[in-house]
């Protein structure tokens, strides 16, 4: 008698999903490192008299220049921060009614207010300007972080928060020229120093490592890929927008470094409105903006390794 082959069933077993947000010790310590650095930040700028005289050197710059810009640059240099916001919040309001993901909107909206709300928090009562006897100017008082960078980049990482893994990686890209324009601008028009703005990065990146976490591990349906999509990515998820941005924000640091040493290094430093030079511009310039490419290249890199796989 010879046996019947067994029925095939209509449907294989599918491979259970790696869940997102499965690795909670790394987001702590993605966290953690960018807290760490906002306070390396913090200790190396303005409670040095080293990191009080660059930044001043360079400020002094940005304002001697700021002279030379007439009309309507001056006029796009002021509305830069809020058409930068109005812009990122637009995009959100569009994605929460499309893609009707109410309780992402919610989160991502926390992350975006608690941000904002650090911000002012650390600025104006847990962060402290000593006034060193170094002839750098105190009227200023603290202004670490940059408070229209914080608007801008968490405004930029709520976007990015709310749509698929796929569109993550250039979201990452273009809400980095967002945030990074509205940082350069915001230095050029001489109202922040270039530490402010690395600040504000890192404040907007905590909050959205925080609200993401929640969004992944509670939206795991759209935040999970397939095997396909994993190998063969769509383009608006491929790695060379991580790569891009990663790049950028080492040569824009690098570029400051650089720049800082063709001005004299640490021994040129020296208060004074005639003791700044365009290498002074140059280096608070590329600082105002390197950081950002490197931490929303982080978050596009980190985004992706954490997304769930099926």
């Amino acid at each position: 008698m010879v046996a019947m082959p067994s029925a095939v069933p209509d449907t294989l077993p599918v491979r259970p999903a790696r869940r997102p947000a499965r690795d909670p010790w790394a987001w702590l310590l993605a966290m953690a490192g960018g807290a760490g650095l906002l306070l390396a930040v913090f200790t190396a700028f303005v409670t040095t008299s080293t990191g009080q005289l660059a930044e001043s050197m360079a400020l002094e710059a940005a304002t001697h220049r700021l002279a030379s810009l007439h009309g309507p640059v001056t006029v796009v240099l002021d509305r830069l921060p809020e058409i930068a916001g109005v812009v990122g919040v637009a995009a959100f309001l569009v994605l929460t009614v499309w893609r009707r993901r109410w309780f992402a909107s919610l989160v991502a909206a926390a992350g975006f207010a608690g941000a904002n709300l650090t911000t002012q928090v650390l600025k104006n009562v847990v962060l402290v300007r000593p006034d060193l006897d170094n002839g750098v100017p105190y009227y200023t008082g603290n202004s670490l972080p940059s408070g229209h960078t914080t608007f801008a980049a968490a405004a930029a990482l709520a976007v990015f928060l709310m749509v698929a893994p796929r569109w993550r990686p250039v979201t990452a890209a273009v809400g980095a020229l967002f945030a990074t324009a509205v940082g350069a601008g915001t230095f050029v028009e001489a109202w922040h120093r270039p530490a402010d703005m690395a600040a504000a990065y890192l404040v907007a990146a905590c909050w959205a490592l925080a609200a993401g976490w929640v969004i992944l591990r509670t939206g795991a349906d759209w935040n999970t890929v397939g095997r396909a999509n994993a190998r063969f990515p769509h383009p608006a998820g491929h790695p060379g927008w991580d790569v891009a941005l990663w790049a950028g924000g080492l040569l824009s640091v690098a570029g400051a470094w650089l720049a800082f040493q063709a001005a004299g290094g640490v021994p040129a430093l020296a208060p004074g409105p005639e003791r700044h030079s365009g290498w002074h511009f140059l280096a608070g310039l590329l600082f105002s903006v390197g950081p950002g490419l490197l931490v929303f290249g982080f978050l596009a890199t980190f985004f992706r390794w954490q997304s769930g796989r099926r």
